[in-house]
């Protein structure tokens, strides 16, 4: 499952330094929808990485 453009845009304002308020703002929503964004993209990020290295452990290979 891919990222949603929301989430991108959560992590790109987050990794040039913006705080969780500052993207609330500038996207119009609430902070705790950034929590949710950020959340749900790092959780992504983090089950595709478990799944490449799983992959990688039992030899699929991508076909």
């Amino acid at each position: 499952m891919g990222l949603t453009e929301k989430e991108v845009e959560v992590l790109r304002l987050k990794r040039k330094g913006f705080t969780q308020i500052q993207i609330a703002k500038r996207l119009k929503i609430s902070q705790p929808a950034v929590s949710f964004f950020y959340r749900n993209a790092m959780n992504k990020i983090r089950d595709s990485y478990e799944t490449v290295k799983l992959a990688k452990k039992l030899k699929v290979k991508d076909e």
